[in-house]
């Protein structure tokens, strides 16, 4: 699975990654955009790829840090791997790009089927519980954005161009980078559920209706209509009601943990605000804004309420 969405068209180019079997952590060398290379002073560390072969390992217009650096610089577990979830004691290195991806992966299923005769020696005794990873990517849908006339990328956010994942007692447990945030204008635009959509027709064609690309409150936005389902696809709820949708599963999602003291809080702004718009006197537009928001968290507190009956 984690190959498949590696090989498709939804990952454009691949940045950097590592993956951790159990203690051990592989790195692939850095891989570097135009916008870090321009930082740094000697660029002759880092080669240009270009051509066929740099096109299908996935890091044409990269600039890729020297094998030989990279392997003098892997000798440690970076921070990521020492001190998160796999408390990494060694670590080696990895290819860049696509080829380096497809030798780990089966690196795992090697270790997973007890096959380890064409293993590196530094798994040959690993008896493999649990693996993750994490890759900066360029996204397919950025590939027009993110790549200058003459081929090189220009930019990766290694904060939100990212693929990762880790295995779990029921399966694998996929992250998909949201390059904008968390805004509702980012997962209601046909620009962004277009990749979700390809990313969900990549694991269609392995485990036909098994997963859905989305956001983490994906089944809330659903039940709020912010985002709906035509068969397997993602598409934003009605325009006409989309506002009033995500006001609501605002509010609703705000007042669920309020206790007491924090309703009775907001009844009273809510109240002190109605009162004076009812008195004739005019709001400025903050205060018409937190009148609103205010009614939308009462008439949130009311459904809540009504659900406990």
């Amino acid at each position: 699975m984690i190959l498949k969405i590696f090989e498709s068209d939804v990952i454009y180019r691949i940045g950097h990654f590592n993956f951790w079997l159990d203690d051990i952590e592989l790195q692939s060398p850095a891989v570097l955009a135009v916008d870090d290379i321009d930082g740094i002073q000697d660029t002759s560390r880092c080669n240009l790829q270009v051509g066929s072969k740099a096109e299908r390992n996935k890091i044409s217009g990269l600039y890729v840090e020297l094998e030989e650096d990279a392997k003098n610089r892997i000798k440690e577990p970076t921070s990521e791997g020492k001190y998160g979830m796999f408390k990494c004691t060694r670590s080696f290195y990895l290819d860049p790009g696509l080829e380096g991806i497809r030798k780990v992966i089966q690196y795992i299923k090697s270790l997973y089927n007890n096959q380890k005769d064409n293993l590196p020696s530094y798994l040959k005794d690993l008896k493999l519980r649990h693996f993750g990873f994490t890759s900066s990517v360029v996204w397919g849908m950025n590939k027009e954005w993110r790549t200058s006339k003459d081929g090189k990328i220009d930019y990766i956010d290694y904060e939100h161009d990212t693929f990762g994942g880790s295995s779990t007692a029921s399966g694998i447990g996929l992250e998909f980078g949201n390059f904008g945030g968390d805004s509702f204008d980012i997962y209601t635009s046909e620009y962004y559920l277009d990749h979700l959509n390809a990313i969900t027709k990549v694991l269609d064609e392995i485990a036909p209706g098994m997963y859905t690309a989305g956001p983490d409150e994906m089944e809330y936005f659903l039940e709020y209509e912010i985002l709906k389902k035509e068969g397997r696809r993602l598409v934003s709820g009605d325009e006409g009601q989309l506002k009033q949708n995500i006001e609501r599963y605002e509010a609703d999602s705000f007042v669920r943990d309020l206790d007491e003291n924090g309703e009775e809080m907001f009844k009273q702004k809510y109240i002190e605000l109605k009162r004076k718009s009812e008195s004739g006197e005019k709001l400025n537009y903050l205060e018409e804004m937190d009148l609103n928001h205010y009614k939308n968290l009462v008439d949130a507190m009311k459904t809540k309420h009504k659900k406990k009956l």
